[in-house]
């Protein structure tokens, strides 16, 4: 490879890189962190479905 390859590489490398942690902000801040409430112990146990 000559140094005109290599150069091009290295850039489109570092272009994928900084799209992929843009859209991992965009993400991030774009969905509410969910809140799961928290089960302490057991839980009920569901009903069993009929028919």
């Amino acid at each position: 490879m000559n140094k005109r390859a290599k150069k091009r590489l290295k850039e489109a490398i570092q272009k994928e890189i900084a799209e992929r942690t843009d859209q991992r902000k965009e993400q991030n801040f774009s969905t509410p962190a969910k809140k799961v409430p928290e089960s302490r112990g057991f839980t009920a146990k569901p009903e069993k479905k009929r028919g």
